[in-house]
C-alpha cells in the first residue's frame, strides 16, 4: 500500500520540468517582442515622406507627414520642411486625380506660408506651385509675383514660366507690362519657331488694340513665315481676323476667323476667342440665331476660357433680342453672379453694364417692364453708386410699370384687384425713390434738372398715396438746404403733406416757417390759405387765428391782388368760416364779393347755396330776437316791425338763391359729394323758406317736388311733416290726413340704414312715433 502511494507522487513529478520550460519560453517571447533596436529619427522619417513623393505616392506621403506633425515634438526647421512637403503632396494629388478644388489651393498657400514662417527656404518649384495656386484662385497679382520668384531662382526654366506670366498679364488687360514681357520673351535664342510665332501673334494683338495696325500686320507676316504648322497658321489667322474686325472689315474678319477655327479645332484655347468674335460679328449685323450658336460653342467647349463670360453676356443679349426673355435674363443673371463672385476685371464689368443697358432698352420697348427692372437691379449690383442717368432710367421704368398695372385693374376682381392696386402704389413709390435719388445726383451739376427730378419724385409719392415718403423727402430737403431757391416751395408742400396726414400742428409750423423765413416768396403767399385751413381743422379755439390769417390775405396785402388764386381761395375760406361761426351777415358780404369778382367760378353752386343758407339762418336769428323782444310804445314797436320786414326780405332772397342753385345743378349735373348734398338741400330749404313766410300752398308744391326727387331719402319724411303742418295751417284737414298716410307708407319703404349715414339727425323711430301720434291724436 505504501509503495503504491510513493509511486503516485513520483508519477506527478513530470509537471515541474514542464512548468520550468514554459516560463523559459515566455521569457524568450517577451525578449523578442521588445525591440532592442533604436527607432527611426525625425530626419529619416522625413526622408521616407520624400521617398513617397519621389515614387509619386502623395497619399502615403501625406499620411506620414500628418503623423509626424501630430506625434512628435519638432524643431522649427523640421516643421518648415514638413509643411512644404505637405503642400507638394496636395499639389501632386490634385494633378494625379485631374481635379482643381479651391480648398486644396488655399491649403497649398497656407502650408507654404507656415513653412516660410518656420524658416523654410522656397525653391523654384515651391514658388511655381504657389503661383499656380494663386492663379487658380483668380489672384493674378500674387500669382505673377510667385512666378517671377521662380524665374529668378531657376533661369533655365524661365521660358515656360515667362509664358505663364504673359498669359496672366494679358488676362488682366495689362497691355504695357504684357508687351514688355513679350519683348523679353522674344529676345531668347532658345525659342522654337512655334513659341516665337505665338509671341509675335500676342504682341500683334496688343498693337491692334492700340490702333497700330500696320505694325501688327508686319509681325503677323513674320509669324506666318516662321512655320507651316497648322497650329501656327490657325493662331496667325485669328490675329489677322481680329485686326480686320478692329478695322471694321467684318467680311474679311469672318473669313480669317473661320479659317483659324479649321486649323485650331476645339482643342486649342484660341478657338474660344475665334468663336466668340464670330458670334460678336453676327450679333452686330443682327443675326441673333447665328450669334447664339457661336456663343454656345464657347460656353460648351471652352467654359473656362477668358472669353466665356463675354460669350455668356452676348448670348443673353441676343436671346432677349430674339424674344427669349427668360433665357436671356438667366444668362445675364449668371454673368453678374460670376463678375461679383470672382472679382473679374473692370473691362468686363464695363462691357456688362453696356449689355445690361441694351437689354433694358429692348425689354422696355417690348413693354416687358418686369424684365427691365430685373436688369436694372443687376446693373446696380455691378455699380452700387451709379451715375445720375441710371436713376432717371430706373424711375421711368417703375413709373411705366405702375401705369401698365393700373391699366389692367378694371379686368381684375376681388383679391387680385386689391393686389394690383397695391403693386401700383409700390411701383410709384419705387419710381419716386429713383427720382429723388436722381435729383441728389444732379445737385451740383444741374440746378434746373435737380429741381424737376425732386418734384417729379414727390408727385409720384403723392400718386402712390405715400404721405410719409412725401414728408420725409421734403423735410430732409428743407432742413439740409435752407438757402435753396426751391425751399419755400418745399415747405409749402411739406405743410400740405402734414395736413393730409392729419398732423395739423406740424402743418402750421411748416406754413408759419415759410411765411416768416421767406416772406417775399410766392410760396409764402400761397401758404396763407392752407395755414388757415389747418387752424380751422384744430377746432373753434383756433378760428380766430384762421380769420386773422385770411384777412391778412384779402385786406391791404400788396403782394396778393384779387386776380391771384390765393386771394380767391382766401375769400372763399373766409366766407365759409363766417358761415360756420354763425356770422351770417359777414358771410353774405364775403360771398357777394366773391360772386361779383369771380362770376365763372366752378364752385358757383356752393357759393349760391351758402349765401342762401346764410340768409335763411340769419332770418332764424331774427325769430329769436322777435320772440325775446319786449313790446313797448314808440321805438320798440318800430324795431319789431323792421325786424319782421328784414326777416321776410332775407327769406325771399334765400328762396331765390335756392332756386338758382337748383337750376344751376339741373343744367350742370353735380359730381362732388358736397355739390350733390347742396342740390338736395336746396330743394327742401326753398320750401322751408316759403313755409316760414306763411305761403303754405306754394310750400306744399315745392315739398312735393323735393319728395318726388328724393323718395328714398329720410329728408322726404321731414318734408311730409311740413306738408301735414301746412295743410293743417290752411285748414285742409283731409289733405293733411292723406299726407300723413303717405308718409307712413314711405317710412316703411326707407331702410333703417338710410337713417345712419350721418346726414340726418332724427332716427326712424322718431318719425314712426310722430306719425302714430298724429294718427291717434284726433286731429282728423
Amino acid at each position: 500500500m505504501a509503495s503504491r502511494r510513493a509511486n503516485a507522487r513520483l508519477a506527478q513529478l513530470w509537471q515541474l520540468p514542464l512548468l520550468l520550460l514554459s516560463l523559459a519560453l515566455f521569457g524568450y517571447a517577451a525578449y523578442l517582442f521588445i525591440d532592442p533596436q533604436p527607432g527611426l529619427t525625425t530626419e529619416e522619417r522625413i526622408n521616407s515622406a520624400k521617398t513617397y513623393l519621389a515614387q509619386e505616392r502623395p497619399d502615403a506621403a501625406n499620411q506620414l507627414i500628418l503623423r509626424i506633425l501630430s506625434s512628435e515634438k519638432l524643431s522649427a526647421e523640421h516643421q518648415g520642411v514638413l509643411y512644404l512637403l505637405n503642400a507638394e503632396a496636395i499639389d501632386m494629388t490634385q494633378k494625379q486625380k485631374r481635379i482643381g478644388v479651391p480648398l486644396n489651393y488655399i491649403n497649398i498657400i497656407e502650408q507654404t506660408r507656415r513653412a516660410t514662417a518656420n524658416g523654410a527656404k522656397l525653391d523654384w518649384q515651391a514658388h511655381r506651385r504657389l503661383g499656380e495656386a494663386y492663379e487658380s484662385l483668380r489672384k493674378p497679382a500674387e500669382a505673377l509675383a510667385s512666378y517671377r520668384s521662380a524665374m529668378d531662382l531657376d533661369p533655365t526654366r524661365s521660358l515656360r514660366l515667362q509664358r505663364k506670366v504673359i498669359d496672366l498679364q494679358l488676362a488682366q488687360d495689362d497691355a504695357a507690362p504684357a508687351e514688355h514681357s513679350l519683348d523679353e520673351f522674344l529676345k531668347s535664342n532658345q525659342l522654337t519657331d512655334v513659341e516665337r510665332a505665338w509671341a509675335l501673334g500676342q504682341k500683334a494683338n496688343i498693337l491692334i488694340d492700340l490702333g497700330k495696325f500696320a505694325d501688327a500686320r508686319r509681325l503677323l507676316d513674320q509669324a506666318l513665315k516662321l512655320s507651316t504648322d497648322g497650329i501656327v497658321q490657325g493662331e496667325v489667322n485669328y490675329h489677322l481676323g481680329y485686326c480686320a474686325y478692329k478695322l471694321s472689315n467684318s467680311a474679311d474678319a469672318e473669313r480669317y476667323l473661320r479659317v483659324s477655327r479649321e486649323f485650331l479645332r476645339t482643342q486649342h484655347p484660341l478657338d474660344a476667342d475665334a468663336a466668340y468674335l464670330l458670334g460678336k460679328i453676327a450679333q452686330e449685323r443682327g443675326d441673333n440665331s447665328m450669334a447664339i450658336s457661336f456663343y454656345e460653342i464657347v460656353l460648351v467647349s471652352h467654359i473656362d476660357s477668358k472669353v466665356a463670360p463675354s460669350a455668356l453676356m452676348g448670348r443673353g443679349v441676343c436671346r432677349i433680342a430674339s424674344g427669349q426673355d427668360d433665357a436671356g435674363l438667366t444668362d445675364l443673371h449668371d454673368l453678374v453672379e460670376q463678375i461679383t463672385s470672382r472679382n473679374n476685371r473692370q473691362k468686363l464689368k464695363d462691357q456688362a453694364l453696356i449689355a445690361l443697358q441694351q437689354g433694358v432698352q429692348i425689354l422696355t420697348g417690348r413693354q416687358n417692364l418686369t424684365g427691365a427692372i430685373e436688369l436694372l437691379a443687376y446693373e446696380q449690383t455691378l455699380q452700387p453708386d451709379p451715375a445720375a442717368n441710371f436713376y432717371a432710367r430706373l424711375g421711368n421704368v417703375f413709373e411705366n410699370r405702375a401705369e401698365q398695372i393700373e391699366r389692367s385693374i378694371p379686368t381684375a376682381q376681388g383679391a387680385e384687384r386689391i393686389r394690383r392696386e397695391q403693386q401700383v402704389r409700390e411701383s410709384r413709390t419705387r419710381a419716386g425713390d429713383a427720382f429723388i435719388a436722381y435729383s441728389r445726383k444732379l445737385t451740383l451739376a444741374d440746378d434746373k434738372g435737380y429741381g424737376e427730378a425732386m418734384w417729379k419724385g414727390i408727385d409720384l409719392y403723392d400718386r402712390a398715396a405715400n404721405v410719409q415718403c412725401v414728408i420725409s423727402a421734403l423735410d430732409l430737403f428743407a432742413n439740409e438746404r435752407p438757402e435753396d431757391p426751391l425751399t419755400p416751395d418745399a415747405l409749402l408742400r411739406l405743410g400740405g403733406a402734414y395736413q393730409a396726414a392729419g398732423l395739423f400742428d406740424k402743418a402750421i409750423d411748416a406754413f408759419s416757417r415759410n411765411q416768416f423765413r421767406y416772406p417775399k416768396s410766392l410760396a409764402a403767399s400761397k401758404s396763407a390759405v392752407p395755414l388757415a385751413q389747418a387752424y380751422i381743422a384744430k377746432g373753434p379755439e383756433a378760428f380766430a387765428k384762421a380769420e386773422s390769417v385770411l384777412i391778412g390775405v384779402v385786406e391791404d396785402n400788396p403782394l396778393v391782388t384779387p386776380e391771384a388764386e390765393e386771394f380767391r381761395q382766401a375769400l372763399f375760406e373766409l366766407a365759409q368760416l363766417y358761415y360756420r361761426t354763425t356770422r351770417y351777415e359777414e358771410a353774405v358780404a364775403r360771398l357777394e364779393e366773391f360772386t361779383q369778382r369771380y362770376k365763372n367760378d366752378d364752385r358757383m353752386g356752393q357759393l349760391l347755396f351758402l349765401m342762401a343758407d346764410s340768409y335763411r339762418k340769419s332770418a332764424s336769428t331774427l325769430d329769436v330776437r322777435l320772440a325775446s323782444a319786449e313790446i313797448g310804445p314808440g321805438a320798440g314797436a318800430i324795431d319789431i316791425v323792421a325786424a319782421a320786414a328784414a326777416k321776410r326780405d332775407r327769406l325771399l332772397k334765400a328762396r331765390g338763391l335756392y332756386d338758382q342753385v337748383v337750376e344751376l345743378y339741373k343744367n350742370k349735373q353735380p359730381i362732388g359729394s358736397i355739390d350733390q348734398l347742396y342740390f338736395k338741400l336746396s330743394h327742401f330749404y326753398r320750401a322751408d323758406c316759403l313755409y316760414d313766410l306763411g305761403d303754405y300752398a306754394d310750400a306744399v308744391k315745392l315739398y312735393d317736388t323735393a319728395i318726388f326727387r328724393y323718395q328714398e331719402d329720410p329728408s322726404a319724411l321731414a318734408a311730409y311733416v311740413q306738408i301735414v303742418n301746412a295743410y293743417c295751417a290752411l285748414g285742409r284737414i283731409q289733405e293733411a290726413k292723406t299726407a300723413n298716410e303717405r308718409a307712413k307708407l314711405m317710412l316703411g319703404r326707407i331702410p333703417q340704414e338710410a337713417f345712419k349715414d350721418g346726414t340726418f339727425a332724427m332716427p326712424k323711430e322718431y318719425y314712426a312715433q310722430w306719425l302714430k301720434w298724429t294718427s291717434e291724436s284726433g286731429l282728423w
